[in-house]
């Protein structure tokens, strides 16, 4: 079957190497955040499962070429949904779209949605009913310029919305985008692991969750609700797997020791050890071996920005470590030194535009 999966843009060999990792696939690129590739029914949980990069897994089941909306229709009117879903189920269809085009996401979405009741009344005289606030099964489609997808959700909630986050603060960072800044830092157990910039303990917790292979636990799946898997695999792969004992030492400071106290209480959450407490990553020694560091840029901190920088970046180059990865906005660059960079990654997070800087 030809699978999907979504993710950070700009991290995409991330989460393709991940994926290559976890399932053995080799996926492409078919856009910014949307990867592509040929896979199987047990990779479906297990990336849903164990995946920390990627957002959500879809199941292809329908690509074509179109122009107008009644060839939209006509993509989704000839496949046979009684395969997919239930009499009794309910189904939404969520659209995204790229591109100029004479209608709307709305209007697509109508169109499949139409679609898909025409052609399962069809197959077996019954009508589908829609619920698009808490639907059974989830179709998504995403039309980019004359390109035309429509696969069905297999995830649910967004893998990036972690179990344990339960205290968050006004610059936590995305989970996913944590994860990857882990494994851009190519950590290995027993190796020291640093963030002096921890805010609620995002970073550190990944890195250790990173090193444990600890699942995705406490949530439900999209899948759960498709009758044609068979999700027997899935009790087994839950019931068998082991997380593996870490032996790294893994800190993270902060120099506000409200979200040190936060990020305490999520590591408990998380059960994830990490070695949290209040410092100054101006002053305070990096010497470890792997540093990520998500950087502030707050626009009403802007004169502080620099002399943070600067205080940062002196006592970085001063340090012992092997490899340090630092977040920071794309407006921010002015504020980073010039030094020679492993590599640089251009990336997205919401609206913002991102860098992450890999030395070492």
């Amino acid at each position: 079957m030809l699978l999907s999966a979504t993710c950070n843009p700009g991290l995409e060999e991330i989460a393709i190497q991940e994926i290559k990792e976890r399932v053995g696939r080799e996926a492409e690129m078919f856009h910014r955040g949307l990867l592509v590739f040929k896979g199987k029914e047990k990779d479906i949980f297990k990336l849903n499962y164990f995946s920390k990069t990627l957002h959500r897994i879809i199941i292809v089941i329908e690509k074509a070429r179109i122009k107008t909306l009644n060839d939209i229709y006509s993509a989704v009117k000839k496949i046979d949904f009684s395969s997919f879903i239930k009499p009794e189920q309910t189904f939404a269809v969520r659209t995204k779209r790229h591109g100029t085009h004479p209608f709307t996401s709305i209007d697509i979405s109508s169109v499949i949605g139409q679609g898909i009741i025409d052609s399962f009344q069809e197959t077996t005289g019954k009508k589908l009913k829609v619920n698009l606030s808490e639907p059974d099964i989830t179709f998504l489609s995403e039309v980019r310029g004359d390109s035309f997808l429509l696969g069905i959700d297999t995830t649910g909630e967004s893998l990036h919305k972690r179990w344990y986050r339960k205290h968050t603060y006004i610059t936590s960072l995305r989970s996913t985008i944590a994860n990857s800044m882990v494994r851009i830092s190519r950590l290995r157990n027993k190796e020291t692991f640093l963030d002096p910039m921890c805010g609620v303990g995002m970073i550190p917790i990944e890195a250790y969750h990173f090193l444990s292979e600890k699942p995705n636990k406490f949530r439900n799946f999209a899948f759960e609700k498709l009758f044609w898997l068979n999700t027997s695999f899935f009790e087994k792969l839950k019931t068998s797997h082991r997380e593996k004992h870490v032996e790294s030492r893994i800190y993270g400071f902060d120099s506000n020791r409200k979200v040190v106290e936060l990020s305490v209480e999520n590591s408990r959450v998380a059960e994830a050890k990490v070695n949290f407490f209040v410092s100054d990553a101006t002053v305070y020694p990096l010497d470890f071996d792997r540093i990520c560091v998500d950087m502030p840029y707050g626009i009403r901190m802007k004169t502080h920005l620099r002399k943070l920088y600067d205080g940062f970046f002196r006592n970085l180059l001063r340090s012992d470590f092997k490899k340090a990865v630092i977040l920071t906005a794309s407006k921010c660059m002015k504020f980073v030194p010039k030094m020679d960079f492993e590599k640089i990654y251009t990336a997205e997070y919401g609206d913002i535009g991102i860098k992450i800087l890999v030395l070492g």
